[in-house]
């Protein structure tokens, strides 16, 4: 076999990392080579049968487990059969970046991933993560690797739910439809004061941590990103798939492949 033909096989047929990141909303299952992202899947729910018909399709070699919720034992009995090596995220995990955090023990998995998939692309610059989700989570990661802390605030459709279950009149409106800059009708008003409640936000914090950092990267992640994004005037980096990324390298670091 030629060196070029070779080369092409071991690539090809590179070991396959299955990534499992578990919301409060949805799964999202990714397929990984190396550091290269093949596939992302989305599922409303997710169970023992969900994750084998899924393997039956897609042999992997290793496999990383990360939830914010309560883990399915049936799903994560699957993966322990027929994955050779699976790791079940936790803060007793290795992890390639410094946590500074009071309490590292209560810290959301999902911000620790996002915080490591951000240092990987940004090594040695100080980096604000913004994940935006069911909760706006903001975290700061240190020039020199350190995971210093961050806040959590009300996403745009937890903001729409408490105007709604909170208030006598309120209508419950969805986070998509006309998005003039001010209101013109009750649905549209409370649609922005939400959306762009959250923008004003990020701008506030980039603006706050910029004078601290002058070299700060700002990462935008989570399912509105791309909604936010559009709105946002400072400088960002959109990159839906941020967690993912980290909890590859979280697999690489405890699978040691």
């Amino acid at each position: 076999m030629h060196t070029h033909s070779l080369l092409y096989f071991c690539l090809k047929f590179r070991a396959v990392n299955l990534i499992i990141d578990q919301g409060n909303t949805a799964t999202k299952i990714a397929l990984f080579r190396a550091e290269e992202l093949q596939n992302v899947d989305i599922f409303p729910q997710w169970d023992a049968t969900t994750v084998a018909r899924y393997l039956d399709r897609r042999p992997v070699e290793a496999a990383i487990f990360s939830t914010v919720t309560e883990p399915d034992a049936g799903a994560l009995s699957v993966l322990r059969q027929r994955v050779p090596r699976f790791v079940q995220f936790d803060h007793t995990s290795r992890i390639p970046v410094r946590i500074d955090y009071h309490t590292p023990h209560t810290l959301g998995l999902d911000r620790i991933a996002a915080v490591v998939g951000a240092s990987m692309q940004c090594p040695g610059r100080p980096v604000l993560v913004v994940d935006a989700g069911t909760c706006v989570t903001y975290d700061l990661l240190t020039a020199d690797g350190a995971f210093v802390g961050g806040n959590i605030a009300p996403g745009v459709r937890l903001r729409l739910l408490a105007m709604h279950e909170h208030t006598g009149k309120l209508p419950l409106v969805d986070d998509s439809g006309d998005m003039p800059e001010i209101g013109f009708s009750t649905e549209t008003a409370l649609r922005m004061g939400a959306i762009l409640g959250v923008v004003y936000e990020i701008e506030g914090y980039i603006a706050r941590l910029g004078e601290v950092y002058p070299d700060l990267f700002v990462f935008l992640t989570g399912g509105d990103a791309l909604k936010l994004a559009a709105k946002i005037k400072s400088r960002i980096f959109v990159d839906e798939n941020l967690v993912l990324t980290g909890l590859n390298r979280i697999l690489q670091e405890n699978a040691k492949i």
